[in-house]
C-alpha cells in the first residue's frame, strides 16, 4: 500500500524531555518520545510512531510520551503553550513517521491522514489562544 506524503511538525525530543523533567521535578535521565504534532479540524493533536494520537483532553492538555529506565514509556500532559514551545523547526513526513508494519498501523495512518489532508500544517501561522 502506498501512502500519500504530507509534511507535519514534530516535537523536539530534547525540549520535551527538559519540560517533563522540570514539570515532574525529575532528577533521572529521560528521553522524549518522538511525536508528530498535527493540526486537524478539531485542533492540534499529538501522534506517536504507531499512529496512535490524542487531541487535548478535558483539561485542555496534550499527551506526550517519554522513555525512562526502569519505568518504560510513561506519559505526561502539557498545556498548549508548553506543546508549542517544544516544537522542532523540522518537519517530518507523516507517511514515513508512522511505522509501516501491520494492518493496524496502516489504518492508523489512514485515519490521521484523513484528519490532516485538508488542513494547513503551518502551525506557526495560527493563533491557538
Amino acid at each position: 500500500m502506498t501512502r500519500t506524503s504530507i509534511m507535519v511538525r514534530q516535537l523536539d525530543t530534547n525540549k520535551t524531555a527538559e519540560l517533563i523533567k522540570k514539570g515532574y521535578k525529575l532528577t533521572i535521565d529521560i528521553t522524549g518520545e518522538p511525536m508528530a504534532v498535527v493540526n486537524t479540524p478539531k485542533g492540534l493533536a499529538t501522534i506517536c510512531s504507531e499512529g496512535v494520537g490524542w487531541w487535548k483532553n478535558d483539561d485542555g492538555e496534550y499527551l506526550v510520551g517519554y522513555y525512562t529506565e526502569p519505568f518504560g514509556n510513561p506519559s505526561y500532559y502539557m498545556t498548549q503553550d508548553e506543546l508549542l514551545s517544544c516544537l522542532s523547526s523540522e518537519e517530518i513526513d507523516l507517511a514515513e513517521f508512522i511505522n509501516k508494519f501491520g494492518d493496524r498501523l496502516e489504518v492508523n495512518f489512514d485515519l490521521w491522514y484523513e484528519q490532516v489532508k485538508d488542513v494547513s500544517q503551518d502551525i506557526s501561522a495560527f493563533d491557538f489562544a
